[in-house]
């Protein structure tokens, strides 16, 4: 009976160590960037960034915006970590949802506010937001996934939550 009860306790041990080490396998050729600028009142203010790198993801508070002549501002680290590789399995799986390679939404109505640029890249896949003061559901479930990286005493990724006018142009 012992005996039956070490292998069911080694066995379980091995899935446990499996499973961990199957989510943290990484995937080298994956990369993310949210990037947020400022536009109106916005502008030179330091603004979130976030980037992964394989299985490596660091996020920061930079300024998007700098004058010609000027030496940019230091971009300050605010943390750094793994990224799961369930992360990017989510994202790639949202991602599918879309078809081509780039979200392109404007609003043009706000002057303020700002831009969000995210971006990934991985072997099979190619995928872009650029919005301007404008939503897109699954770029914010993307943005929902790297929020629970953040913890709550350092400010949230943001996508604006304004549906943008949809305008044919003829």
């Amino acid at each position: 009976m012992k005996l039956l009860l070490f292998f069911i306790g080694l066995t379980f041990i091995s899935m446990k160590v499996f499973a961990q080490q199957a989510d943290a396998r990484t995937d080298t050729s994956f990369t993310l960037s949210y990037i947020s600028i400022g536009l109106g009142s916005n502008m030179w203010t330091m603004q979130p960034m976030f980037r992964v790198k394989g299985s490596r993801f660091i996020y920061t508070s930079e300024e998007a915006w700098q004058f010609k002549d000027s030496e940019k501002p230091k971009a300050d680290t605010l943390l750094t970590g793994n990224f799961r590789a369930s992360s990017i399995d989510s994202i790639l799986s949202i991602s599918k949802e879309i078809k081509g390679d780039s979200v392109y939404k404007l609003n043009p109505r706000i002057m303020s506010g700002g831009i969000i640029n995210l971006y990934f890249s991985t072997n099979g896949r190619k995928l872009s937001f650029d919005l301007h003061n404008s939503n897109d559901t699954t770029a914010q479930k993307i943005v929902g996934i790297l929020n629970g990286y953040i913890p709550d005493k350092y400010r949230k990724l943001w996508i604006s939550d304004i549906e943008p006018e949809i305008i044919e142009i003829k």
